[in-house]
């Protein structure tokens, strides 16, 4: 197969621009969510959530690092998050041969998956040591946000028309 001007690979398949728009409803329910575990952290120190919004912008620059130079949307505005531009601007891109890029997101995702589960744990245990009200309003949209809403946007909307989406366990049933 012949790679495209812009290194894709895939014909047709980097070419389109997503809209700023598209990438504000990607990324804003993520920054919601990381808030909103802070938030959640913060009645254990100030420490524990400042140190859980750290780690959360972190696991972003480390999914730039180890993911994105190996996705068909490296380098281009084919990307519905927006990683595809920014990682070009920081990392090298990787030669990936078919399958690499299912492989690399299986085995480096789970460095995101902290930002989910420490403020789940931690709210579920606050919740059953010292409940209240807005504790639970709290941990409800840290929930909604992290485990409907996201998925939603990607499934829906941000990777629905994806032309690589086969190639990406984020999109696998």
């Amino acid at each position: 197969m012949k790679k495209e001007e812009n290194g894709c690979g895939i014909p047709n398949a980097c070419s389109r621009n997503i809209p700023v728009w598209l990438v504000l409803l990607d990324n804003i329910p993520t920054i919601t969510m990381y808030l909103l575990g802070a938030a959640i952290l913060w009645p254990l120190g100030a420490g524990w959530g400042s140190a859980y919004l750290v780690y959360s912008f972190l696991s972003v620059f480390l999914f730039w690092m180890r993911i994105c130079p190996y996705c068909h949307h490296y380098g281009t505005l084919a990307c519905p998050c927006g990683y595809g531009i920014i990682s070009a601007k920081l990392f090298s891109p990787k030669q990936a041969s078919s399958g690499d890029f299912r492989n690399v997101f299986r085995r480096n995702i789970i460095v995101v998956f902290p930002s989910w589960f420490v403020p789940s744990g931690v709210g579920g245990y606050l919740l059953w040591k010292d409940f209240s009200v807005p504790r639970l309003w709290l941990f409800a949209a840290f929930c909604v946000v992290g485990y409907i809403l996201i998925p939603l946007i990607s499934k829906l909307v941000g990777c629905r028309n994806c032309s690589v989406k086969d190639d990406c366990p984020w999109m696998m049933p």
